[in-house]
């Protein structure tokens, strides 16, 4: 596979680095020694970058693309043996730094599954520049990790391996951290700030989700809102001009439902525990950021590594989320509501067009 390696000037790296998300949250002057650090390397597709149980000798930023985390057990030698995917990273996580902290060999291979950017950072940069910021921040993690009621009878070491091949990543208000609760590789624990569980409806984009954050109440456009498990649903829309009338051509937005929130979480709340325990669950459910910092864990790691009093403690943990046809039915609900008042106002308006005289300009 095809690689290239060299070095960027340092205002070449930072041009590369504005809108990275790992690279961001970093501390200036982490940033400023970074800069004159970094080398820059792009590889194929199929490329493996880490192999397991290598020795540690530097670690990535990624740039671009998307790499894959494969662990192999120690006694799968057949030739036509694939390793199972443990997670995935994207642009603005970074890879392979907790061996650099641990001195160990690498528990799993990396594999390149697009062309990728990335920025190497080799052992004694690390140490200089970045050991005590993830050191700290390693830590910070796995203290979070141990006082949640999932993990409380979980040993430390265990916990942190966890940590060691989880993610963490900063979501700004309004983008989609995950598009498909049922190919997701994760579970998503909410750090610090908050979420929103969302079921997509037909049409509704995978991207930026941020005029759906703008319709949430008091903008939300619903009927009523539907009670279950404790919780409520919402119905929230996304305006698009349709209708016209007389020579004033007055627009009034048709209110066209994209999503339907299902719930929030806050600090300490999981996302993806019902999928991981119930494999017939064939709800597709979206995560959507209102800012918020999450940990992301392997649920391939969690299902396996998981005491029998863990798994207890899920099960009970575990609420359902509404039926296809409860979401249908309040989808019909909102859509007919919509019309109703779209019609209206359009009556209003023309009511309002017919009754208003003709106006001249006057000139002040």
């Amino acid at each position: 596979m095809l690689t290239i390696k060299y070095a960027l000037s340092p205002s070449q790296i930072q041009a590369c680095l504005r809108t990275n998300r790992g690279f961001q949250c970093l501390p200036s002057k982490a940033q400023l020694q970074l800069c004159q650090a970094l080398v820059y390397q792009e590889y194929e597709a199929g490329t493996i970058i880490i192999k397991q149980g290598h020795v540690a000798t530097e670690c990535y930023l990624i740039l671009s693309g998307k790499i894959k985390v494969v662990m192999a057990d120690e006694d799968s030698q057949a030739k036509n043996f694939t390793p199972e995917t443990l997670c995935e990273a994207e642009e603005g996580d970074f890879i392979g730094e907790t061996c650099l902290l641990t001195d160990l060999k690498r528990p799993a291979s990396v594999i390149c599954t697009s062309d990728t950017e990335l920025l190497v950072i080799d052992k004694e940069d690390f140490k200089f520049v970045l050991a005590d910021l993830r050191c700290e921040q390693f830590h910070a993690t796995s203290h979070f990790l141990r006082n949640l009621p999932i993990f409380s009878a979980w040993p430390p070491e265990k916990i942190d391996f966890l940590v060691h091949c989880s993610l963490e990543r900063f979501y700004r208000a309004g983008t989609t951290v995950v598009p498909d609760s049922l190919n997701s590789l994760f579970l998503v624990i909410v750090k610090s700030g908050r979420c929103m569980i969302a079921a997509k409806l037909d049409g509704a984009d995978d991207g930026d989700c941020s005029d759906l954050l703008d319709q949430i109440p008091p903008k939300s456009f619903s009927k009523e809102k539907i009670s279950f498990t404790g919780q409520h649903l919402e119905a929230t829309c996304k305006m698009t001009p349709k209708y016209k009338s007389g020579k004033q051509k007055a627009q009034i937005s048709s209110l066209t439902p994209r999503f339907l929130k299902i719930r929030s979480l806050e600090q300490s709340d999981i996302f993806g525990l019902l999928e991981a325990m119930d494999k017939s669950y064939a709800l597709q459910l979206s995560l959507i950021s209102e800012g918020a910092d999450c940990i992301f864990i392997p649920k391939k790691l969690f299902l396996e590594e998981a005491p029998s009093k863990s798994r207890q403690i899920v099960l009970e943990m575990v609420s359902s989320y509404p039926t296809e046809s409860m979401i249908h039915e309040s989808y019909i609900v909102q859509q007919e509501w919509t019309m109703y008042k779209t019609k209206l106002l359009g009556r209003h308006l023309d009511r309002c067009h017919r009754k208003t005289p003709g106006t001249s300009n006057v000139s002040w």
